[in-house]
C-alpha cells in the first residue's frame, strides 16, 4: 500500500514505533506517519495489516513515533499487550496459531536484517530466540514440520527460504544423532542466517530469472563473505554460526566456494546447512523454474556426487523421503 496523505493530522496521537516490533501482522486500527507539521501519511491499514519491511525501514531511518486516532488507543494498547512471542508461549494457543505467530516474528526479524549493513546486537538476539523457539517446536512436536512447510511455501523467497533451511538443518542434525539441544540451536541459527549476505547484493540480481554473466556470478558468489562481514562485530553471534555462514557453499570435492575447501576441512554443521539449503531451493518455486517434488529433489541431490557429504545425504533421505509419502511438502 502506498503512503496516502490525510486531512486533520492534528487530531492524531503519537505512539512508540517500537511497540509494533515483534507484533502480529493483524491490526484492528489504522496507523499513520508524520511527514511534517501539516502532512501525515496513512501507512498501515486495518484491512491490510502491518508491512514488516516498511516498519523496519522507518526504524532504520530514525522514526520514533507513529500515529493513531484517539478512539483507537484502547485497541492499540490491547494489540501491544499480546505480542507474537506471548501468543506463541501461551499453552492455550492452538498449534497453527502458534506457528503463525512464530512466522510473524521471523518475518519481522528478517525485515530488520535486510535493512542493516552490520547486524545489530538486538536483531541477533531476536534471531537466537526465534531459532530456540523453532528447536523447541520441532523437538516437542515433530509433526508440525508439514504445517510449517505449508505456511512458509509462499512469500518472498529469501525470507521463507531462511526459515526452511533452519528447520531442515535441525531435522537433519537431530537425525544424525550427533547434536544436543545447544548444538541444534547453533545449526538452526546458522541455517537461518546462512544467506544474509544476499541482502548486500542488488535485489534485481538476486531475483534475476535469466542466465547470469561471469561478473554477476562472481558477485552472487560473494554472499558468504558478505554475510561473514555482516556478523563481524556482532558479539551475540557464536563463532560456530560464522563458520556455517562462511562455509555453506564449500563441497567435499573441493569444487565449492569461496575457498575450495575439501572434505574433512569443512565445518560439519556447514555441510548440514549446505544440504538443507539445496533441498529447500529445489522444492521452492523460483522465477526461472517450477518447484521440484520432494522425490525429484532427493534424486537430484543423490546424483550430485562430491557436492555433499555422502553420509549426511543418507540421513536426509531417511528424514524427508518417509515424510514425503504422507504429505506434499513443496509449494
Amino acid at each position: 500500500m502506498a503512503d496516502r496523505l490525510i486531512s486533520s493530522p492534528d487530531k492524531l496521537i503519537p505512539v512508540d514505533i517500537h511497540g509494533f516490533r515483534n507484533a502480529t501482522r493483524d491490526i484492528n486500527f489504522d496507523v499513520y506517519l508524520r511527514l511534517s507539521e501539516e502532512n501525515v501519511a496513512h501507512v498501515f491499514s486495518r484491512n491490510t495489516g502491518l508491512d514488516y519491511k516498511r516498519l523496519a525501514q522507518y526504524i532504520q531511518r530514525g522514526v520514533t513515533e507513529l500515529y493513531i486516532h484517539p478512539e483507537d488507543l484502547e485497541r492499540y494498547q490491547s494489540f501491544i499487550a499480546r505480542p507474537a512471542h506471548v501468543i506463541f508461549t501461551d499453552p492455550d494457543t492452538p498449534q497453527e496459531k502458534k506457528i503463525a505467530s512464530l512466522l510473524n516474528m521471523t518475518e519481522q526479524n528478517m525485515a530488520e536484517i535486510f535493512t542493516q549493513v552490520h547486524m545489530e546486537e538486538e536483531t541477533a538476539g531476536n534471531a537466537q530466540r526465534l531459532v530456540k523457539s523453532y528447536v523447541d517446536l520441532v523437538t516437542q512436536s515433530p509433526q508440525t514440520l508439514a504445517i510449517i512447510l505449508k505456511l512458509v511455501s509462499h512469500g518472498e523467497y529469501l525470507y521463507y527460504h531462511a526459515i526452511a533451511v533452519a528447520i531442515f538443518s535441525m531435522f537433519i542434525a537431530k537425525a544424525s544423532g550427533q547434536f544436543n539441544q545447544r548444538t541444534l540451536e547453533l545449526v538452526g541459527l546458522g541455517g537461518f542466517l546462512h544467506d544474509i549476505g544476499y541482502t548486500q547484493i542488488p535485489r534485481e540480481l538476486v531475483y534475476n530469472p535469466n542466465d547470469l554473466t561471469p561478473d554477476q556470478w562472481k558477485m552472487m558468489r560473494s554472499h558468504p563473505k558478505l554475510g561473514l562481514n555482516m556478523l563481524e562485530n556482532t558479539k551475540n553471534i557464536p563463532d560456530e554460526v560464522r563458520y556455517i555462514v562462511y562455509q555453506h557453499h564449500e563441497e567435499p570435492s573441493g569444487q565449492g566456494y569461496p575457498n575450495g575447501l575439501r572434505g574433512p576441512v569443512i565445518y560439519y554443521p556447514a555441510k548440514i546447512v549446505s544440504l538443507a539449503d539445496s533441498f529447500s531451493a529445489l522444492i521452492s518455486k523460483r522465477p526461472f523454474r517450477p518447484a521440484y517434488s520432494v522425490e525429484d529433489a532427493i534424486g537430484i541431490i543423490q546424483a550430485a556426487v562430491g557436492k555433499y557429504d555422502r553420509d549426511l545425504v543418507k540421513v536426509m533421505v531417511s528424514v524427508f523421503q518417509t515424510r514425503a509419502r504422507g504429505s506434499r511438502m513443496a509449494a
